[in-house]
């Protein structure tokens, strides 16, 4: 062993030491410690990665303490995004799109998910053990990930292909050799690293009932799809292959197999910033759209797509950022508070922008816009527990209904909130699929849907009875079991807030009628529905309702 390799050891327990005896441990009293004991033993100052596996398991402040990137996790799910094999779009190429060396299409192949994808040889398997690695390492927990499948149209590919893949990605989370997919995703279910969660990215003409069928059979509970534009005239120009009328049943199909949709828009893309106001407008006034979700991406120049060769012409100008923030600000009074805007921006590096939004912090930039209007984003983002950071009394959490018309049938969006400083502790989305048009066998005409149930931050109990306010007539919700304790905190995760929100679409969904609540649940999320009296009813969790 090196000396310095000794001298670190003992720097390493010293500092845990040092800190387990801290009443109040800051990150200022952690900076000090670090540079006294750099000197002392004459290394570089510690590294929390250092530190980390060092501490006793049952350390929770001081791993929340020294954790790094708490912003990956502060929603209470852990992202592990994997990557597919280089392979084209079945319908070509559009104008927009690139394809870096070794790179799925659309992606440049030095976004980070693309890195690690190419540093593990683009095997599912290596990318989700590494990833898990990573999150461990900067002192995340991962017993509940969500599985994000990238990669050009990944569904367009043989079905064998794709389950294979995600056979793969399940064997990681369990850390062991399954023979099938079946196998893989059963163990998955009481695995340490529980996969609650799974999205496919897609587009509009590739989410027909076969390929979400195919989804199903691997666990998926969200689609994105890469909706770009609202305009048949854009979709021509940039060779999208298909049509606005595929939009509409694409996101029909999907909530009617009680999928959460998430919207990929692109403004700019030969468009006007009226227009593209115009777009927002629309997708949240038209029922026939109404995502749940948005990520949105201001349109880039980027070289070796047909739009350089149009730009470098001049026949083609994207936004710059302040045009970009502008359009956004103005488009967020559309976007109602029941979704969640995901993302602004692509996580494409700066150098290999030629012309278009080049700032990293566009979302931050919209923030300020909109407070000089006196506006601000009420999105799910915007307005969740964990990103608030304000501490609460969960004696004034109250729980808000909001109806809406999509997709031919009938949304119940139930929060728990904090009115007064506007913080959002958990929803559910209940549907009632419409005309009949029923996707799968599980889902009878008398089935309502819970398409999703989150509850945002880490564990928090609630207490007492909760309040009911909707926007229209009132309904009767009680809270059953006993007291809960309360506290301050700022989190707010599996104490009972998710149990409360289905009694309460339960209630709901009987009183109209309904005889069976159906739940999309993620593998990995099963068992937490059993426990609450649902079974298993094909890739779905159900329980008889009806009788309040």
């Amino acid at each position: 062993m090196k000396k310095t390799d000794g001298h670190k050891k003992a720097a390493i327990e010293e500092i845990v030491r040092l800190l387990l005896k801290e009443q109040n441990p800051t990150k200022q009293k952690l900076h000090a410690i670090k540079i006294a004991l750099s000197k002392k033993y004459g290394i570089a100052p510690l590294k929390n990665t250092e530190i980390l596996p060092a501490l006793p398991p049952n350390s929770k402040k001081l791993r929340a303490l020294l954790k790094l990137r708490p912003m990956r996790t502060i929603s209470g799910v852990t992202p592990v995004a994997v990557m597919s094999p280089p392979a084209s779009c079945p319908h070509g190429v559009c104008l927009y799109c690139t394809r870096g060396e070794n790179a799925a299409q659309s992606y440049t192949g030095f976004e980070p998910a693309s890195l690690r994808a190419k540093q593990n040889s683009f095997d599912p398997y290596s990318q989700v053990e590494a990833r898990l690695r990573q999150y461990h390492e900067m002192g995340h927990v991962t017993d509940k990930c969500e599985l994000i499948l990238m990669g050009g149209t990944f569904i367009a590919q043989k079905p064998e292909t794709v389950k294979k893949f995600v056979k793969r990605c399940y064997d990681a989370f369990n850390g062991k050799l399954s023979k099938t997919l079946e196998a893989s995703k059963k163990l998955n279910e009481l695995s340490k690293n529980r996969v609650i969660g799974m999205t496919f990215e897609t587009r509009p003409d590739y989410a027909r009932q076969k390929h979400i069928d195919l989804m199903h059979s691997c666990g998926a509970t969200r689609v994105e799809l890469g909706v770009q534009a609202l305009s048949d005239r854009v979709y021509g120009i940039v060779n999208r292959g298909h049509t606005i009328d595929d939009v509409v049943e694409a996101t029909r199909i999907c909530r009617d197999n009680a999928l959460k949709v998430c919207y990929h828009i692109m403004p700019g893309l030969f468009s006007t910033p009226k227009e593209d106001i115009g777009y927002f407008k629309t997708i949240f006034t038209d029922s026939r759209f109404q995502p749940d979700m948005l990520k949105i991406y201001p349109t880039l120049v980027l070289k070796g797509t047909g739009l350089y060769e149009l730009w470098k012409k001049g026949k083609y100008i994207p936004y710059d950022t302040e045009t970009a923030a502008e359009v956004l600000a103005e488009a967020t009074k559309y976007i109602p508070e029941y979704v969640r805007v995901m993302r602004i921006q692509r996580d494409i590096p700066a150098n290999l922008i030629e012309a278009g939004v080049k700032k990293g912090n566009l979302r931050e930039i919209v923030d300020a816009k909109l407070k000089t209007k006196g506006l601000r984003c009420r999105c799910i983002r915007c307005r969740e527990i964990g990103l608030k950071g304000k501490k609460i009394n969960f004696k004034n959490v109250i729980l808000k209904k909001i109806e809406y018309n999509a997709s031919e049938g009938k949304e119940i969006f139930l929060q728990f909130i904090e009115p007064k400083e506007d913080i959002l502790i958990g929803f559910a989305r209940l549907r009632f699929p419409g005309n009949g048009k029923n996707c799968r066998k599980e889902i009878t005409p008398k089935t309502a849907l819970i398409r999703e149930l989150h509850v945002y931050g880490s564990e928090m109990g609630i207490t007492e009875n909760w309040k009911l306010i909707s926007g229209s007539s009132p309904i009767d919700f009680e809270t059953r079991g006993s007291k809960l304790k309360t506290g301050n905190r700022v989190t707010a995760q599996h104490k009972g807030f998710g149990k409360r929100l289905l009694e309460a679409a339960e209630r709901i969904a009987g009183k109209a009628g309904m005889k069976k609540l159906t739940v999309i649940s993620g593998v990995g999320a099963r068992e937490y529905y059993r426990k609450l009296g649902y079974a298993d009813d094909g890739v779905y969790v159900s329980k008889k309702i009806g009788f309040f």
